[in-house]
């Protein structure tokens, strides 16, 4: 199993990749990159919270905590005063931290149904339906919140099954197949809880009618896909630095 350093560093360039892309595409505008960034790095992360003892947990729901609680506040700066943003910055990590952690410590099972797909669609569609309906974001701008977080936590799941084959001994892992599943294989009762989950969350989901805007054919120009690109990045970064500058003077 690939540790806890090399799934965050994968899913920094995983995220960076997908987001520029999707800026590439003009899909997202660069006052959103930065929050898909963060949130297809925390799904990146998300796997492993069903591990309930190890000290990268603990890290990883930290993190969880403080992106969601940037994720949450960074619409707000300007609207609300200073003390505003803080306890709601501090409210969301404490509810995540402390909250979600202890609900999952006592009803998860490391590599159990949260390393499935099935686990991928939950995530990807809660996502989706938290970005609609509390951060009210565009149906198009909730999918694609949706999108990212699931790819990051595919990342996780993938490296993890890459990690169980060790290629110089040329054997395979008792691990292999546990962490890249469709489902949980020895618990019936969690993957009926998690088919309800994703049904509910299906039926909450804004509606997919942006998709008929999009072009069906595209050309591609290599030069101008490079440029854009390199204006892509380029918009990340400022924005990167910008909302930082903005973030010092705030607090």
């Amino acid at each position: 199993m690939a540790n806890f350093q090399t799934h965050l560093n994968l899913g920094i360039v995983v995220s960076a990749t997908t987001t520029l892309a999707l800026h590439t595409a003009a899909l997202i505008n660069g006052s959103q990159t930065f929050s898909f960034f963060v949130l297809g790095v925390i799904g990146s992360l998300l796997p492993d919270i069903d591990s309930k003892t190890s000290k990268p947990t603990n890290i990883l729901f930290s993190l969880i905590g403080a992106g969601l609680a940037f994720v949450t506040t960074l619409p707000w700066f300007g609207q609300l005063s200073p003390l505003q943003l803080t306890l709601i910055w501090a409210g969301v990590y404490v509810l995540v931290r402390h909250g979600f952690f202890e609900i999952f410590a006592h009803l998860t099972v490391h590599r159990g149904i949260w390393h499935s797909l099935l686990a991928v669609a939950a995530v990807t569609l809660s996502i989706t339906d938290v970005a609609f309906w509390l951060w009210h974001e565009s149906a198009q701008a909730a999918w694609i919140a949706g999108f990212v977080t699931g790819i990051g936590y595919l990342t996780h799941l993938t490296l993890d099954e890459i990690y169980s084959v060790d290629l110089l001994n040329r054997r395979i892992k008792r691990s292999f197949g546990t962490a890249l599943k469709p489902f949980s294989y020895t618990d019936r009762w969690s993957n009926l809880l998690m088919l309800i989950i994703i049904v509910t969350l299906a039926w909450f989901t804004p509606p997919l009618t942006w998709l008929t805007t999009l072009p069906l054919h595209i050309v591609i120009d290599p030069a101008a896909l490079l440029d854009q690109f390199r204006t892509s990045s380029e918009q990340l970064w400022t924005q990167l630095l910008h909302w930082w500058q903005h973030f010092i003077r705030t607090f």
